[in-house]
């Protein structure tokens, strides 16, 4: 019988002091995971600079949160996501579907990238689409068991009841803008309900939800520019635009119609033709 206590008691010793270091080290924990699930969704490497979560008060802020680029694009980031603040429902915390009850992003940079034959986000956009799919697969065979561990692990879902995206801009990136930029605010996103008609969605499926929305809301952004005025001035790098994208140019491509206004119309139509 001592024996038995000895050991029961050192059982609790192990549990006690894997709930003090979960808990000491919960920031990180929580970094990490957001670090190692977003990369593999997205397949563009996620950083995030901090974690602060406040068990007391059901809250959490992530900062420095960043989305790097899937391979082919060039510029620094897809995503930079500012400041994140989630305020949870702490009632639902050791239940199966988690509630949260407000997500906002604020102040996030978003650099839309021309590429590929596509554009960063959108292909960002479709990764996470293909991972969703993967994981889930098709209706009544079940998904990819790793990957669907991987996904959600205990299998702990959320609904969210907002996220609010704020005060952020888009940069516009391309080859063919030989270094220039184009940009504009972003408008304010509003999600509501997310996960609640299915009684909770994975991690992916959110992801998946907001990425689209956000890829939609830079899409008018973009479509919305002025690039007449940004190609001002270049020259032969507009006539080139312009007969690359066709239609434009006459003959064999010496004579540019409207000059820099057709060479805006013309990007403004690769913007404009899909929201890829």
């Amino acid at each position: 019988m001592k024996k038995i206590l000895i050991a029961l008691a050192a059982i609790i010793l192990l549990v006690v002091a894997g709930l003090v270091y979960v808990y000491v080290n919960l920031d990180n924990i929580v970094k990490a995971t957001i670090e190692e699930a977003g990369t593999r969704v997205t397949l563009a490497d996620v950083t995030v600079d901090n974690v602060k979560i406040e068990t007391t008060q059901n809250t959490a802020s992530i900062g420095g949160l960043v989305v790097g680029n899937p391979d082919g694009f060039e510029t620094d980031h897809a995503f930079s996501l500012g400041n994140i603040s989630v305020r949870l429902d702490g009632s639902t915390l050791t239940s199966n579907t988690i509630r949260v009850i407000e997500v906002i992003v604020d102040a996030p940079s978003v650099t839309y990238e021309l590429g590929q034959g596509s554009s960063n986000i959108a292909t960002i956009q479709r990764n996470v689409e293909s991972f969703v799919q993967r994981v889930s697969g098709p209706t009544g065979a079940g998904g990819d068991k790793a990957d669907t561990a991987a996904d959600d692990g205990s299998g702990t879902k959320v609904v969210i009841d907002n996220v609010y995206i704020r005060n952020g801009n888009v940069s516009v990136s391309a080859a063919m803008l030989q270094g220039k930029k184009l940009s504009s605010g972003l408008p304010e996103i509003h999600l509501k309900d997310i996960g609640k008609q299915e009684g909770g969605a994975t991690p992916a499926q959110v992801a998946e939800e907001i990425i689209t929305a956000l890829n939609t809301a830079v899409f008018k952004s973009v479509s919305s520019l002025n690039v007449d005025g940004l190609l001002q001035g270049v020259g032969d790098l507009g006539k080139g635009v312009t007969g690359l994208i066709g239609g434009a140019a006459t003959g064999t491509g010496g004579v540019v119609k409207d000059g820099a206004g057709a060479v805006g119309d013309a990007v403004k139509g690769l913007f404009g033709g899909s929201s890829e």
